[in-house]
């Protein structure tokens, strides 16, 4: 009896057989004859990605062609030599097998990739008994794996969801990419130059609208002045300030002209304030911050994090959680020591015991990965390369954070009336660094206040102030992989840092790549502004197919259903288009 277990790269299929015992290997085959968790041999094979996609059509390039909705998506294997190979290899162990593991990357495309290659050999599917669902590449995180096989149908419908995303993907680019350029070129807005077409993606080109859209906010802005008084304490120089802005000087002056010389104390607030450590990293956090501080492109951070996941640094990486288990934290804080030393970020825990903010079972089994943490196997630093190193210094200190003592400190407000006007001054006292102290972003400076009383009559002078409005800032990679995709539920943990490249690869922005500022092309605003009221254009609408996609992942959704869906929208706006040129 033969278990086959089907990895996805050559790198884990290695892992895996060390994990499971003693390997011989065959021809890129692992093959484990003794094993404590199977009484079957086992052998272990690598895909290395994804060996099927789907055709590109011949004639969707004639607006008579188009809709092209009318499709099979039947899968055809790459007819490169090594697609070639590595599918023979599977073909022939997947035949010889009595039962097969699904051991391909834990996430959505890792199952698309295991079952569109066993679709394609006789009785493939049929052998599937478990599903390996990996967490950690460390020995200890593989044979816990090992020891918790999950039933193949638990995960199945991540499968589903990655086929519909991937089928309406494809209905997007093969409909609308010529619709867009041959519409544009028959009205003489774009070259028939070869070469010269267009390109629309189901999530690439709402992020290429929200690039266009906070350029033109940029351009449009017309900055306007604005005027603010504020009080000066005449004995200790403290400025207090007051929130109305004036768009008339004269009218600024006349309210400062009225003020009278002295203010009179009617509140002063004091609050002690506590703030944890900031969440544990998933990828796109990690992904903005490194984009922020050292302006690595997004798909660079995920490929270095990949590396250190597979030399079993770093756990699972295209996680989009922000917590972790009991089980995590136990063996976090039985190595605590050595993380410490490895980045050399010694202090005393005050936290030993799970917190909410950073452990939570619940939200973990939802999204069925732990966030972005080291592993309990520590690397020589020296070992690593320097974008390595800084990846993994940065997940580490950011995992530590977790267990230093709450940011302490202590704010004080005081509140001045003149003349029915208020005028506020507030004051900062640090009371304990706690994990700042340890953390690598700025602290704010202490801020003195005198000692003031309710009641109290303060000299002071009054200043009138000028300032103007600023426009909004430009959007950065950082921020577009922190905050907007997020905000709008735009493409996946795996997806994201791709889409950046790819707009910019196809010439619809340019990054600067000192800041990591997104400039929308000539060529961008050519397609946004003839899809301006498309709704495939539409970053809230791709948003909400977001959410029906990840539904299909739950099995609350029939795939078909929302592929369908895709097609009649698309049928729709083809037919609009024919309509309009008749």
């Amino acid at each position: 009896m033969v278990t086959l277990i089907l990895a996805e790269k050559e790198e884990q299929a290695k892992a895996y057989a060390a994990a499971l015992g003693t390997a011989t290997t065959q021809q890129k085959v692992h093959i484990i004859t003794q094993s404590p968790f199977f009484e079957d041999e086992v052998h272990v094979v690598a895909t290395e990605g994804h060996l099927f996609e789907y055709g590109l059509p011949s004639d969707n390039w004639e607006l008579t062609k188009l809709p092209l909705v009318d499709v099979s998506f039947k899968q055809q294997l790459k007819q490169d030599k090594k697609s070639k190979d590595y599918f023979n290899r599977i073909y022939q162990e997947v035949t010889k097998a009595d039962s097969i593991i699904i051991g391909t990357d834990a996430d959505r495309e890792g199952e698309r990739i295991a079952y569109s290659i066993l679709s394609h050999i006789p009785g493939g599917k049929d052998k599937i008994t478990k599903r390996l669902w990996v967490n950690s590449m460390t020995t200890r995180g593989l044979q816990r794996s090992f020891q918790t096989l999950r039933d193949p149908q638990a995960t199945y419908n991540y499968y589903l969801e990655a086929e519909a995303r991937a089928q309406s993907d494809w209905l997007v680019g093969m409909n609308l990419s010529p619709l867009a350029t041959l519409d544009l070129q028959a009205r003489g807005q774009l070259s028939k130059q070869k070469g010269n077409s267009l390109s629309v993606g189901r999530v690439q080109t709402p992020t290429v609208r929200l690039i266009c859209e906070n350029d033109l906010a940029i351009r449009g802005f017309i900055p306007q002045p604005y005027w603010k008084c504020q009080l000066e304490d005449r004995a200790t120089g403290i400025l207090f300030s007051n929130k109305d802005k004036f768009t008339d000087s004269d009218e600024a002056l006349e309210t400062a002209n009225a003020l009278a010389e002295q203010s009179l104390v009617t509140a002063i607030e004091t609050k002690d304030h506590q703030q944890s450590a900031p969440p544990l990293f998933n990828l796109s956090d990690l992904q903005g911050y490194a984009a922020k501080r050292w302006q690595y492109e997004s798909t660079k951070t995920e490929q270095i994090v990949e590396k250190l996941y597979l030399k079993k640094y770093l756990s699972y990486p295209r996680t989009d959680c922000r917590f972790i288990t009991a089980d995590e934290f136990a063996y976090l804080t039985q190595h605590l020591n050595s993380y410490q030393e490895v980045i050399q970020c010694s202090f005393e825990p005050k936290y030993l015991q799970p917190r909410e903010a950073y452990v939570d079972e619940e939200k973990v089994a939802k999204t069925s990965h732990y966030a972005l943490i080291p592993t309990e196997n520590i690397p020589n630093l020296a070992t690593l390369s320097q974008e390595e190193r800084r990846i993994y210094e940065s997940v580490v200190r950011r995992t530590l954070l977790m267990f230093a003592a709450d940011c302490c400190y202590q704010t004080t407000s005081v509140q001045l009336e003149n003349k029915a006007w208020t005028f506020q001054a507030t004051g900062r006292r640090m009371i304990n660094l706690g994990w700042a102290e340890y953390s690598e972003q700025a602290v704010r400076k202490d801020v003195e206040l005198p000692h003031y009383q309710v009641g109290q009559l303060v000299p002071t002078a009054v200043q009138v102030i000028e300032g103007v409005t600023k426009p909004p800032k430009r959007l950065t990679e950082s921020q577009l992989i922190s905050q907007v995709f997020p905000k709008y539920g735009l493409g996946t943990q795996a997806t994201r840092g791709a889409i950046i490249q790819t707009i910019q690869k196809r010439g619809y922005v340019k990054k600067n790549r000192k800041t990591g500022q997104l400039f929308p092309t000539d060529k961008a605003y050519l397609l946004i502004n003839y899809l301006i009221d498309n709704e495939f254009s539409s970053p809230e609408t791709t948003g909400g197919w977001e959410v029906f996609l990840s539904q299909i992942g739950e099995g609350a959704i029939d795939p078909r259903e929302f592929v369908d869906a895709i097609k009649d929208k698309l049928s729709s706006q083809v037919q609009a288009v024919k309509e309009r040129g008749d």
